[in-house]
């Protein structure tokens, strides 16, 4: 039920007394620590995860009531069991101890099952709570993962077929009416908005895959300048109808070890963001940075930029977060959630930096491929 060796702090200012319990629990497999005063056990406590606390109240300067109540006060120590282990067991005693957060009392002199029972209980009911937090917390990520998904969905999917099907309707009722520069403008918009749902769907199915635990990585030598000129070309098109320039200034031969389709999608979702957050004539830049172990890549723009309290929300899948771009382009929030997921999942970091009206740049890290996979892929 819980992991071996369980590490127990035993709080005692009588070192016979120290040394009696712990022969005991060293005996039946527990990692002992000690403290003689309450103020070093306090300490103590601070500085490693315990399992479980074998605390005495009759101490010198500072009782066990107040050390159990320092403890349970603590973020750090609130939720380590404490069990009096004591001579001093009236009912008042017994209540104070109980209302200053002990689980348990164990009467001096003890029973060697007595104590053993007891121990291996209170250690068993932390780590089932321990469980139950984590599956508790899961779920409620879950659900926050579930209710964002419908939500696009329902909104952010649903709009781009409006558009479609409301714009084809028009044309199709009254094609005679309109001129060729029109239904020139009708096709291009079918083509923005076609692609912003394929775009979109495509993410969709990317992040649910990841989810489920469907989605292997399968990392490889990547020429990273290549990679992203290769971007470029896709997305210059998109870039031209803003007039904004896109410049490749990655260095020749940065390489990284990844998952190529992972991190073309990153590089997708980076660039097109920032392409949707700049005004008309502005520039996007991509840059990197060679390290010892890694590399790092940068996708700044001198667009709309966002605010201190957006920044915190952006890579967030529980909270809707989505923005307007500069020529009324729409997203789901969903791009930088997938993004800084699949950055993770390939051992690297991404962060952001920005603020309004200066712009935005996305920074991430990735490893750097060992001698014999850049030697194979230069060979290859």
């Amino acid at each position: 039920m819980f992991e071996e060796n369980p590490k127990i702090l035993i709080i005692d200012d009588i070192v016979s007394n120290i040394q009696v319990v712990a022969n005991v629990l060293k005996k039946n497999n527990f990692n002992i620590s000690y403290a003689q005063s309450g103020k070093s056990g306090i300490e103590r406590a601070k500085q490693i995860n315990f399992d479980l606390i074998l605390l005495d109240i009759m101490m010198p300067e500072m009782d066990g009531y107040e050390v159990c109540t320092h403890l349970k006060k603590d973020p750090k120590t609130k939720d380590v069991p404490v069990i009096f282990l004591t001579a001093k067991t009236t009912e008042d005693s017994l209540k104070k101890g109980f209302d200053c957060g002990a689980v348990d009392f164990i009467s001096k002199p003890f029973k060697v099952a007595e104590l053993i029972a007891r121990v291996n209980t209170h250690i068993q009911l932390k780590t089932i709570r321990e469980i139950l937090s984590e599956t508790n917390k899961n779920l409620q990520e879950a659900n926050a993962n579930k209710d964002k998904l419908l939500s696009i969905i329902a909104h952010d999917l649903r709009n781009p077929f409006s558009v479609l099907i409301t714009f084809s309707k028009l044309l199709l009722d009254s094609l005679d009416d309109f001129s060729k520069e029109d239904i020139l403008n009708y096709l291009k918009t079918f083509y923005q908005t076609s692609k912003q749902g394929y775009n979109l769907l495509d993410n969709l199915l990317k992040w649910s895959k990841s989810q489920t635990g469907k989605m292997e990585i399968e990392p490889e030598v990547i020429d990273f300048k290549d990679i992203v000129e290769e971007n470029i070309t896709l997305l210059n098109s998109q870039a031209k109808s803003k007039k904004i320039k896109l410049f490749n200034e990655l260095p020749e031969d940065l390489f990284a070890f990844a998952d190529l389709n992972m991190i073309l999608t990153v590089l997708r979702n980076l660039l097109t963001n920032a392409i949707k957050f700049t005004a008309e004539g502005g520039k996007i830049e991509v840059s990197g940075k060679d390290f010892d172990n890694y590399i790092e890549i940068s996708v700044k723009d001198n667009g709309l930029g966002i605010s201190e309290d957006d920044l915190g929300k952006i890579f967030r899948i529980d909270i809707k977060h989505s923005t307007t771009g500069t020529a009324n382009e729409r997203g789901s929030g969903l791009g930088l959630v997938l993004c800084k997921e699949f950055i993770e999942k390939n051992h690297g970091i991404l962060t952001a930096k920005s603020s309004p009206g200066q712009g935005s740049e996305f920074i991430f890290t990735l490893p750097k491929p060992e001698l014999n996979h850049l030697e194979n892929h230069l060979n290859g």
